[in-house]
């Protein structure tokens, strides 16, 4: 169901993007195309250079539908729905772009593998497929420090398709794509944080600058703690009607119940309206829907350090959880694979690497715009590049534009 909220007397919009889940809506199966691909084959490229392997791939366990290759997560082999659509098969995504099989050159002695385990909302284990590596024949393998360093890189994988996945839910409900692209410590710290919160009913309140991932955060938020049938409904603080917050939230709460309520910019009320959101949390936080889970609130502020009231501190203090976004500037481990990702996802087919130079001169901007910037910056460059390699001197003129 989507639909509309209006303020009374200025009929601005106060909520989008009304959705309430059906079973057709829950990501048990997450299409492997173009861009899930490329950003599986960065990681395993990165690691494999990193590791100073031969080569290393993946996998994964799959169903056809439709005419489009599925990640299955559902660990169901006797569901009516996956017998109805063909058999589960695997695909192999490898860190080579070869004609010849993955595994052609594969030997025995010098190839690790690991499991590939999706944890799924309900607590079960989903073992999707399996990672495998083959070291270099003349080179010295110490094999313990290098199953570690593969685990990691299973990780990697296993959290980007959580992350996928929840893309794969929001384009049911926004028809949009965003998700976070990279293996940064902050990134990692992020995640972990938002595994936590996402268990406890307390409101969160996310705070960060523009362009940093805070409808991403909401959504991961919501398919952490919400994960099969539960609405997700979003409304701007900002276009609320002054002295109308009462209604309007008990209005969200009747479509919200057993799901999520995201309000953003929670630093436009006013004192009196931010009482009402007071008032209105002491008695949704005590309810109950379907005898089991209670309205989850997410909160955020327009920008990290932003003006409230000592009354609101103090509330927010008390009864929320913050969940801090880094920003692109605190990440620049991931500018690399952001960077990799967008070439190709706009170079059409004609994809280029950066000098040395260049990729310092991504890496030591400041980038205030954070990855909207970043991604702008590539659509540019990727009209000009002239060549499979570009340089610093074509590059800075472009920075200079930002």
């Amino acid at each position: 169901m989507i639909g509309l909220f209006r303020a009374s007397s200025t009929h601005r919009p106060v909520a989008r993007a009304i959705h309430k889940f059906n079973q057709s809506s829950t990501a048990k199966w997450v299409p492997l195309n173009k861009s899930f691909i490329t950003l599986t084959k960065i990681i395993l490229r990165a690691a494999s250079e990193r590791l100073n392997l031969a080569q290393i791939a993946v996998t994964l366990r799959c169903v056809t539908h439709q005419g489009y290759r599925h990640l299955l997560l559902v660990n169901d082999e006797h569901d009516l729905q996956v017998a109805a659509v063909g058999q589960v098969e695997e695909f192999i995504i490898s860190s080579q772009d070869t004609i010849a099989a993955p595994f052609a050159n594969f030997k025995a002695e010098t190839t690790f593998s690991l499991p590939l385990d999706f944890k799924l909302s309900q607590g079960n284990g989903q073992r999707l497929g399996y990672l495998v590596a083959q070291c270099r024949p003349q080179g010295v393998i110490k094999r313990d420090p290098l199953l570690n360093d593969l685990a990691l890189v299973a990780e990697e994988i296993v959290r980007t398709i959580g992350r996928y996945q929840t893309r794969y839910r929001a384009i049911h409900v926004y028809g949009d794509q965003s998700f976070w692209i990279g293996n940064s410590k902050a990134l990692r710290q992020l995640d972990q944080r938002m595994d936590l919160l996402a268990k406890g009913n307390l409101p969160v309140l996310v705070r960060a600058d523009k362009g940093t991932g805070k409808v991403i955060a909401a959504r991961s938020l919501h398919c952490l703690g919400r994960p099969e049938l539960a609405p997700f409904i979003e409304s701007d603080c900002s276009e609320w009607e002054v002295g109308n917050a009462a209604s309007i939230l008990q209005s969200l709460h009747s479509f919200a119940n057993g799901g999520t309520l995201f309000l953003r910019n929670l630093d436009a009320l006013s004192s009196s309206d931010f009482h009402s959101l007071h008032e209105f949390w002491r008695s949704a936080s005590k309810a109950e829907f379907d005898g089991s889970y209670s309205l989850k609130l997410i909160l955020s502020l327009s920008r990290v350090h932003c003006a409230l009231g000592a009354a609101q501190q103090h509330w927010l203090a008390q009864h929320a959880q913050e969940l801090y976004l880094p920003s692109l500037s605190e990440r620049r481990e991931d500018i690399r694979d952001l960077t990799q990702f967008f070439i190709q996802e706009f170079a059409l087919g004609e994809a280029f690497d950066l000098t040395e130079e260049a990729w310092c001169l991504l890496e030591s901007a400041p980038w205030p715009g954070q990855v909207e910037e970043l991604k702008e910056l590539i659509k540019k460059l990727v009209l000009v590049a002239d060549g499979t390699l570009v340089s610093a001197a074509e590059l800075r003129p472009l920075l200079g534009q930002h």
